[in-house]
C-alpha cells in the first residue's frame, strides 16, 4: 500500500501546491492559453486534482474512474482551446510540483524507507500517465467529432451547389 504519510502530506498540503502550480501554470510560455482562465476556475481544477489525489493513489477509485475523469478533461480543454501540449504540460507540472514538495521536506531522506519511497513513486507516475493517456483520448475524440462536423458541412455545401448547377435557380 502506498505510504499513508506520503498521501497525506499532499491532501494537507494541496492548498498550498495548488498556489505553487497556478504561479507556475501563468508564468510559463508552455502553458500560456491558461492564462486566460481565471484564477478561481484554475485553482479550483488543479486542487481538484491534488485534493482527489489520495484516493486514486490508494487505490479507492478503480482505473474507469479516471478514464472518465481524464476524458472529459481532455474534452473540456478542447472545448476551451487549450492545446493538448499545455494541458500534457499542466499536468506533467502538477506531477513535478507534487514532487518538488515531497522532497522540499525532506519525506525521503528521513523516516521512510526506500521500498515506501519506490511504490509512491511508482503510483504516482502510473497515475499520471493513465492521466495523461485519458486525457490525450478525450482531446483527441472532440478533435475528430469537430472534423466530422466540419466535413459534413462542407459536403453540404458541395451537395448544394452541385444540385444548383444542375438545375439552375428557380
Amino acid at each position: 500500500m502506498v505510504s499513508e504519510k506520503l498521501v497525506s502530506l499532499i491532501k494537507d498540503h494541496a492548498k498550498l501546491l495548488t498556489e505553487r502550480l497556478i504561479t507556475d501554470l501563468y508564468a510559463r510560455e508552455e502553458t500560456k492559453s491558461y492564462r486566460k482562465l481565471d484564477r478561481q476556475t484554475l485553482y479550483h481544477r488543479v486542487f481538484d486534482v491534488y485534493s482527489r489525489l489520495d484516493a486514486w493513489l490508494q487505490g479507492n477509485k478503480v482505473k474507469g474512474e479516471v478514464r472518465e475523469h481524464y476524458m472529459a478533461l481532455g474534452r473540456q480543454r478542447f472545448h476551451e482551446d487549450i492545446p493538448l501540449e499545455e494541458t500534457l504540460m499542466a499536468l506533467m507540472l502538477i506531477k513535478r510540483h507534487l514532487w518538488l514538495y515531497v522532497m522540499e521536506n525532506n519525506f525521503l531522506d528521513s523516516s521512510f524507507l526506500l521500498n515506501q519511497a519506490l511504490e509512491f513513486n511508482n503510483a504516482v507516475v502510473l497515475f499520471f500517465d493513465r492521466a495523461i493517456y485519458f486525457t490525450t483520448t478525450g482531446y483527441m475524440d472532440e478533435l475528430s467529432r469537430k472534423m466530422e462536423q466540419e466535413k459534413k458541412a462542407v459536403m453540404e455545401k458541395l451537395h448544394v451547389r452541385r444540385h444548383y448547377r444542375e438545375t439552375g435557380p428557380t
